[in-house]
């Protein structure tokens, strides 16, 4: 078999695969009584937590905020699917979410590390000054000196930075497929 045989093999595998993966998750979509529970439950899979990211493009803008803690409490640890995390809490619309990550974030905090903190910045920072600074302040008044060395690294980082590149960072959403689209075929 010559080489490009063998990746033109390959590249058929890979699009049957692509072609079946699309098919199931549209039966899921279609299909699943509480896709909501399975992918809530998956999100804390680390093997399964890629598939359940990439479906929440597919649930409804109630469903993703029902995931909020979920989703922070995955945001503030690292780990190979953060930027994903990110990524669909910041699709949520701005006030609703300035409105309510902050007592998903304390569920998070009541036993954080310095990880926790420097974790949670990382995502404040894109969401809004004002949530920023006030974290920042109870990093600084932990106990713990790594945490305090944290709110002092992000207190630095807004004084060097142009107010306007810190402020309430829009993020456009990187979600634009809809799968509702898939129920009008």
């Amino acid at each position: 078999m010559s080489l490009v045989s063998q990746d033109l093999t390959l590249w058929q595998q890979l699009v049957e695969q692509a072609h079946a993966y699309q098919q199931a998750n549209q039966a899921f979509f279609q299909n699943c009584q509480d896709r909501l529970a399975i992918i809530k439950k998956a999100l804390h899979h680390p093997t399964q937590r890629k598939v359940a990211l990439d479906f929440c493009c597919y649930l409804t803008l109630e469903e993703r905020q029902s995931l909020l803690d979920d989703l922070v409490a995955l945001a503030s640890v690292g780990h190979s699917d953060i930027e994903q995390v990110r990524q669909i809490i910041l699709s949520l619309p701005q006030n609703w979410l300035l409105n309510n990550i902050e007592n998903s974030a304390n569920q998070v905090l009541e036993k954080a590390t310095d990880e926790e903190y420097r974790r949670l910045l990382e995502l404040y920072v894109k969401i809004h000054i004002s949530i920023t600074r006030k974290l920042i302040k109870q990093a600084l008044s932990s106990d713990d000196l790594d945490i305090c060395e944290v709110g002092q690294d992000f207190d630095d980082y807004l004084k060097k930075t142009p107010n306007d590149e810190h402020r309430s960072i829009k993020i456009k959403p990187t979600i634009t497929e809809d799968y509702r689209l898939l129920e009008n075929k």
